[in-house]
């Protein structure tokens, strides 16, 4: 039986997405892409996870697509096959930014090209103060297209930008350029008790709320304030009818931790 190339384990309202190709740098190939999609139909599915946390197995976080597989498709000539296949890691990844619940990276080591892509993807990315990161397609020739252009534009100034996209170099997490990418640099062996901590933390929260704060957030991007604070209004009102805007209510006028059921 071929080995699962992701791995999910859901404890405590927390799934860990854990990425399994350690001997090739867990490198983004076709069928952790399809492990991917079937561990996120999995979550989906699952009302008890409220948190997501992305890591890679091994010493790295992602080594970006497999171009062995790249150039498997151009050997026979599958030009179109290769598009898709881009096309299909952009859509799985997206899937991870539209996801409801929060979305955290735990960056164990190097994650370049579509690694970078894929803490893109991830709301909160804490890093090891180990690891390296950039995009490095330029290195070999390689274009993104699974939002290494698209996303980081939106995430450093248009400069540093450019400098990620064009040198191809690899950076320290603790880089000030990676300032907008990476929110917190930690100890190489404290990170996934880090990332554990912050997520049952999240996960204790309202899940129904924080769903309603991530989709605003994504909608009034690069939008006029007006259109966000309409964006802000519209939910606000639609979410005071929930039982966990009331639960809220209850436990700040009892003095007590509220219990958050996501209705």
């Amino acid at each position: 039986m071929t080995k699962s190339t992701v791995l999910l384990a859901i404890t405590r309202g927390v799934g860990w997405l854990r990425l399994n190709r350690a001997d090739k740098r867990n490198a983004l190939s076709q069928q952790l892409i399809s492990d991917l999609n079937a561990a996120l139909d999995q979550i989906e599915n699952d009302p008890s996870c409220r948190v997501i946390v992305v890591t890679g197995m091994g010493p790295a976080f992602s080594a970006g697509g497999d171009l062995r597989e790249f150039k498997q498709f151009l050997d026979r000539g599958d030009r179109e096959g290769l598009v898709r296949f881009v096309d299909h890691t952009a859509k799985t990844l997206s899937r991870l930014e539209d996801s409801p619940r929060p979305v955290i990276a735990a960056v164990n080591g190097v994650a370049v090209a579509g690694g970078m892509e894929l803490l893109l993807c991830c709301d909160i990315v804490l890093a090891a103060d180990t690891a390296l990161i950039g995009d490095g397609h330029a290195r070999y020739g390689v274009l993104p297209g699974a939002g290494g252009v698209a996303r980081l534009v939106n995430k450093v100034p248009p400069n540093i930008a450019a400098r990620l996209l064009l040198s191809g170099e690899l950076l320290p997490a603790g880089h000030r350029h990676l300032t907008g990418l990476v929110d917190e640099v930690v100890p190489h062996d404290e990170l996934i008790g880090v990332a554990g901590k912050l997520a049952a933390h999240i996960a204790d929260l309202s899940p129904l709320a924080l769903a309603h704060m991530k989709r605003t957030a994504h909608s009034a991007r690069n939008q006029p304030v007006s259109v966000g604070l309409g964006l802000e209004l519209t939910t606000f009102g639609d979410y005071i009818g929930s039982r966990d805007f009331a639960e809220g209510m209850s436990a700040f006028s009892e003095h007590r931790a509220p219990v958050f059921t996501g209705q």
